[in-house]
């Protein structure tokens, strides 16, 4: 067997927006590198980003990590607006090394150090400049697909309001959540102003905008309980 180590590490990134609608995009946030990446014939495009929140704690804890795109050119807008807020897109993170690349002493498109998968569980910043995204890990949601709808234990995939600045008042244009109410919470529940009013997708977050209603969320806590 081959020993692997740190020298020539390569992440490779795959976006699945296929159960929004969307295609799968390929990926890579070696900015150190001057030449296209291709693996197993795959061409992996280079995108300005930063990603943390990876590994794995002494007590086994499942990772809640971020990635943050770049929006430059409002290439993130577009991914936003075309699939769903890409709320349920499916994030595979690949580690590999330099040499298994097409081009490189040794390729190999089977060969990886570890190749992780999450979804993308909510928007957590947006500017001109870049755009933040928190991940849940496979091995945290439930992964069962029923036409067009995935189940979820602890993520509502229904796109929220967003507030515009310009106009001065929410837009509901794209909103599928029924919310519209005057009580805003931020991304931790905290009560907020307009501006920063932003759903945490979870269940506290939805009974805070709905409290002793009915909860139109789109997820499923009680499938936690389903062994």
């Amino acid at each position: 067997m081959t020993n692997l180590t740190t020298e020539g590490l390569i992440t490779l990134w795959q976006l699945d927006t296929t159960s929004l609608g969307g295609p799968v995009f390929y990926f890579t946030s070696a900015a150190d590198i001057d030449h296209d990446i291709v693996w197993g014939g795959q061409l992996y495009a280079k995108l300005p980003m930063d990603a943390s929140g990876f590994e794995m704690t002494t007590r086994g804890a499942i990772p809640s990590p971020t990635i943050t795109i770049s929006n430059l050119y409002g290439a993130g807008n577009l991914l936003l607006d075309s699939y769903k807020g890409l709320v349920g897109a499916e994030v595979v993170r690949i580690l590999t090394l330099r040499r298994f690349l097409d081009d490189g002493e040794t390729p190999d498109p089977a060969a990886f150090i570890t190749r992780d998968k999450f979804v993308v569980a909510q928007k957590t910043s947006h500017t001109a400049v870049a755009i933040a995204f928190k991940l849940a890990s496979r091995m945290d949601v439930e992964g069962t697909q029923l036409p067009r709808r995935q189940i979820l234990r602890d993520v509502c995939t229904h796109v929220y309001r967003f507030y515009d600045p310009v106009a001065g008042a929410f837009d509901y244009s794209k909103a599928s959540c029924p919310y519209t109410g005057a009580a805003d919470f931020d991304t931790s529940n905290a009560p907020t102003d307009d501006a920063h009013d932003q759903c945490s997708r979870n269940l506290l977050g939805c009974q805070l905008r709905f409290p002793g209603q009915v909860l139109p969320a789109r997820f499923f806590p009680g499938v936690g309980k389903v062994k």
